[in-house]
């Protein structure tokens, strides 16, 4: 038996860890397991619990220092963009130059409260400033800049934009280094063996609290970290890449979510191969869900009618857009946004222009708990996210999983994992994310096609319950663990352990 004592487990997290489902599964297992666990993670608005204890594990979480000068930077400094964009679009409008996409009724659907304020001012300003139309003729070279892609607004306004970027992760580095200290500070009491790292701002953290109890440090990357956003500056981005790169080699095992990811970070660090866990789900079935939660109910859709469901986060690359168009285009079933996120507003805006087909609808989110049960009145989950990172390049996603628990058929852009999953068990089809009509195709082959819909909703339940589950997966990271634990794993000794 492990005596957890000795043989203990510190996670580190930079989340609040209510919505982490991975790092939950991997404490429970490792509580199940025999250890001893310790999560440290971050206060959040939501969460301010510093101390609790979690099905057998102990969560301890930080405070993130608040700094308000450089609060009040960031607040002064959106003021200032906001007040450029609507001097920019005002003036455009007075010298009759082609708009950009903030300028009044370039956004479609029925625009906020904010927004209409916004094109009220731009309009009072093209209207103030309508006599500076006469120079116009002497503004030809503006003109050739705004038609070869709007060089003007990227002159100003993209120097703005990168300068406010640029500040925000000179402001997400300074209070990386708060929250290290402050965790470091949270770990040095507590006896382990093991030291686990989620993702890359936990990498120089964990090799140092391993180092300063003489523990193994384990590193988990959930996704490529580096070049996630394609917002991030190259600054920020080679910073990244540098802290993986030094930290990366200094741990005694890897583990990450796919063979894809596996394989990059070895051809791109020279390191042994890391151990694949992927994100599934513990085995569940689908049960009785309060009929609030009824998306059928809600609209009343007739058991008949094909439900199609995008369950999950919005936000840029996830191809929303593109999947709530191609409601345009189908003669049968109907698609279901439920989830939460940055973009929600917009993505309302395009369900409301497409009028009354009544082909696309958004609902509210259910817990985490709730989400095979929620998903499984569906019939097709849909996973439509596009190569906008090399984050979602690699993608596999949780959501994924949880429509196989469901028993859905799936249809999945065309990205290398997520298309090998379905393809190689016959669970739906693949579409081009960027093409609405291409995705209404795929989806009108399961949804017009019961045989087939049927055929690959049984193959999804199938191959949940005997492939695709935290049971199968889970596994594999306690066993990484006793490893560790017992001085049989590390750099240079045993790494074939950890290939799979």
């Amino acid at each position: 038996m492990i005596q957890p004592a000795s043989q203990g487990v510190v996670m580190f997290v930079m989340d609040d860890l209510l919505n982490d489902p991975r790092v939950q599964r991997e404490a429970r297992s490792a509580v199940r397991a025999g250890f001893q666990v310790t999560v440290i993670a971050l206060q959040s608005d939501r969460c301010r619990i510093e101390r609790e204890t979690v099905d057998g594990y102990e969560v301890v979480r930080v405070r993130i220092p608040r700094f308000m000068i450089m609060s009040l930077f960031f607040r002064i400094w959106g003021l200032v963009l906001l007040v450029e964009l609507i001097l920019k679009e005002g003036l455009k409008l007075a010298l009759g130059l082609p708009p950009g996409p903030e300028a009044p009724g370039q956004a479609p659907g029925v625009p906020s409260r904010l927004r209409r304020v916004k094109w009220g001012l731009m309009r009072t300003i093209g209207i103030l400033f309508l006599p500076l139309r006469i120079f116009r003729p002497f503004l030809s070279r503006l003109n050739r800049w705004q038609g070869k892609g709007h060089a003007v607004e990227g002159s100003s306004g993209g120097f703005s934009t990168k300068l406010y970027r640029f500040s925000g992760e000179i402001g997400f580095l300074r209070d990386m280094l708060w929250i290290t200290w402050a965790m470091l500070r949270a770990a040095r009491s507590v006896r382990a063996a093991v030291f686990h790292g989620n993702d890359l701002p936990t990498l120089p953290l964990t090799t140092w609290a391993a180092r300063l109890a003489g523990g193994k440090a384990l590193y988990d990357s959930h996704e490529l970290w580096v070049g996630m956003s394609p917002g991030w500056t190259s600054v920020f981005n080679n910073v990244a890449r540098w802290v993986e790169d030094r930290y990366i080699r200094r741990m005694d095992a890897v583990v990450t979510v796919n063979d894809l990811i596996a394989e990059e970070l070895r051809r791109r660090y020279h390191i042994h191969l890391p151990t694949v866990v992927m994100n599934c789900p513990e085995p569940e079935s689908p049960r009785a869900l309060d009929t609030h939660h009824s998306i059928r109910a809600k609209f009343g859709l007739q058991p008949d009618e094909p439900l199609i469901l995008y369950q999950g986060r919005y936000e840029p690359g996830r191809g929303l857009e593109a999947l709530i168009e191609s409601g345009r285009y189908l003669s049968r079933g109907v698609i279901v946004l439920r989830g939460y996120g940055s973009n929600e507003e917009d993505l309302r805006q395009l369900v409301a222009a497409l009028g009354d087909s009544r082909r696309v609808f958004m609902v509210e989110p259910v817990s985490m708990a709730d989400l095979v049960s929620a998903a499984a009145e569906a019939d097709v989950g849909v996973v439509p996210y596009s190569a906008y990172s090399p984050g979602y390049y690699y993608t596999s996603p949780n959501k994924l999983f949880e429509y196989m628990f469901a028993g859905l058929a799936i249809a999945v852009s065309d990205l290398p994992f997520l298309e090998k999953i379905v393809r190689d068990h016959d669970l739906g089809v693949v579409f081009n994310p960027a093409d609405p009509k291409h995705i209404a195709e795929q989806l009108s082959l399961l949804i017009c096609n019961p045989a087939r819909l049927r055929i690959c909703k049984e193959n999804a339940t199938r191959v949940a319950r005997d492939r695709y589950n935290w049971d199968h997966e889970g596994g594999k990271l306690v066993d990484l663990y006793k490893a560790l634990a017992s001085g049989n794993a590390g750099p240079g000794k045993t790494y074939a352990f950890y290939c799979h």
